[in-house]
């Protein structure tokens, strides 16, 4: 069932979601000049990296800093995410939801490394050796901020209008986090389970993303905008060619490495991770960057935000 599961995953998921961040490439920019570096030059230095621990530490490094590298990823992506959600007005502690984003997969990485498992995905792994001791600590202070945020959120309930979306995903992320790294055993198991809800999100979220930038809104007829099928078209053209993409990708990553095995070292998963360390890089650049064609207008308005919300403060 677990391999079922995983299938599903890659095919229906990871990979349209390596094709989503490229989308947004496009979006902040429709000129190959301006991301040359990022879209050539990173690939290659990227490999080369990979190539240098898979020398050094074989198998068992690539998969000990891509399990290192995934958890972080899901981190700043769930940060990323609460940003836009976060429309708080004078909430106390405001920070502390955003430290809660990153204590808990710390517990869970943690977690882990005391755990000492040696197969991760069918290959052999090499996490750190870490004392029961210091995971311990951590796990006592990431319950106790975990638990005066939330009695926080109940003493402020009634005070203001709440950001439910913002805490609702908040604690999502704590619960996948926590079930993910910590209560489930077997480390290939609660790595999917933290990867099925990581691309699903991101997919949604870069879908979103694109329906805002492109402009096109509510110009519908009212019989229109109660049309399930008028409502679901862009979507499934948006996943539908992320799918399609996502499967070239993933058979041309397949057969360069396995044209390349005659080199004795496991090429096949040098040209997967190569992908996917790609897409970690790009991924922590183009989201921080405004899309192109911006105007003025949008950019001041941007601008001005702040202030009118401490206006409405004072």
């Amino acid at each position: 069932m677990m391999l079922a599961i995983l299938y599903i995953d890659v095919w229906l998921f990871a990979n349209p979601h390596v094709v989503a961040t490229y989308t947004r490439i496009h979006a902040i920019s429709s000129s190959i000049r301006t991301h040359w570096v990022l879209i050539f030059v990173a690939p290659m230095l990227i490999l080369a990296g990979l190539t240098l621990i898979v020398l050094a530490y074989e198998t068992a490094g690539l998969f000990a800093l891509y399990f290192v590298m995934q958890a972080f990823h899901v981190a700043r992506q769930s940060h990323g995410i609460a940003k836009r959600f976060d429309h708080r007005l004078q909430m106390p502690y405001q920070r502390l939801p955003y430290f809660l984003i990153y204590i808990f997969p710390v517990w869970g990485y943690l977690h882990r490394s005391a755990q000492a498992p040696t197969s991760f995905l069918g290959y052999p792994i090499w996490l750190a050796p870490v004392s029961q001791e210091l995971v311990l600590g951590i796990s006592i202070t990431a319950v106790v901020c975990a638990l005066w945020w939330l009695a926080r959120l109940w003493c402020c309930k009634g005070t203001g209008p709440a950001n439910e979306l913002f805490n609702g995903f908040i604690f999502s992320h704590l619960l996948v986090s926590l079930v993910a790294y910590v209560w489930i055993d077997d480390i290939t198991v609660g790595w999917l389970v933290v990867n099925v809800w990581h691309n699903i999100q991101y997919l949604i979220f870069a879908y979103r993303q694109q329906q805002k930038n492109s402009g096109v809104k509510s110009e519908l007829t009212s019989t229109q905008r109660y049309s399930s099928i008028v409502r679901l078209k862009p979507a499934a053209i948006f996943f539908g060619v992320c799918a399609i993409c996502g499967a070239v990708l993933y058979a041309i990553a397949s057969s360069v490495g396995e044209s390349l095995l005659w080199l004795g070292i496991p090429t096949i998963l040098i040209a997967h991770f190569v992908l996917n360390f790609h897409h970690y890089l790009a991924d922590s650049l183009i989201w921080k960057r405004r899309r192109a064609g911006g105007s003025k207008a949008e950019i001041t308005m941007r601008a001005e935000t702040p202030k009118l919300s401490s206006a409405r403060q004072r």
